[in-house]
């Protein structure tokens, strides 16, 4: 089984769910209001990367998305060693908005390869990454229409101070502040 739902995750399971989505099912299960989704698990990219995948794969993706009864979703990486105590990672591996049914299979797909780019080698690189950190899980989440969007750091990102929280937002898709194409406020 590739995929497990928010419900089925918590922090512990970064292994298997990311950073992302194991944050994404500890706030779900803390009953934190968050669009519902579910995660592919770092098993579907170990096998994908091993051309291994099962011939079930399609089938579950596809019946998980189908659950969720909407007709577009946020499909995000979620890497094993995103949001550590040394990287964020934020911006680093690719996502992708509004996707529909159709597209969703070759957008995760997109999602497992963004770890190899250049822009992720060099990030690697540059922060020392054990290999044993780099697989990917992917996050498939509703899509919510938002007037305003946010980013929250629990440490100031530019002082590295613990004591401090802060928020980045902009009108529009948190996307936008992530990719840096807007200035936030």
């Amino acid at each position: 089984m590739y995929t497990k739902t928010f419900q089925q995750i918590s922090k512990g399971d970064v292994d298997i769910a990311g950073g992302k989505g194991a944050s994404l099912g500890e706030m779900t299960n803390a009953e934190i209001p968050v669009p519902p989704g579910f995660v592919i698990t770092t098993n579907a990219y170990r096998d994908f990367s091993n051309s291994k995948a099962s011939p079930s794969f399609n089938e579950e993706i596809l019946n998980a998305f189908d659950k969720l009864q909407t007709d577009r979703v946020a499909v995000r990486s979620s890497a094993v060693a995103e949001d550590s105590s040394s990287a964020s990672w934020a911006g680093q591996l690719e996502s992708y908005l509004n996707v529909e049914r159709e597209n969703l299979l070759e957008n995760i797909k997109l999602c497992f390869d963004s770890i190899k780019s250049d822009r992720a080698k060099a990030y690697i690189k540059e922060n020392k990454t054990k290999n044993s950190d780099l697989a990917v899980a992917v996050v498939i989440q509703k899509m919510v229409e938002s007037e305003v969007s946010g980013v929250m750091f629990t440490a100031n990102p530019v002082t590295s101070a613990r004591d401090e929280i802060m928020i980045e937002s902009g009108y529009g898709l948190g996307e936008y502040i992530v990719q840096g194409i807007i200035t936030p406020d």
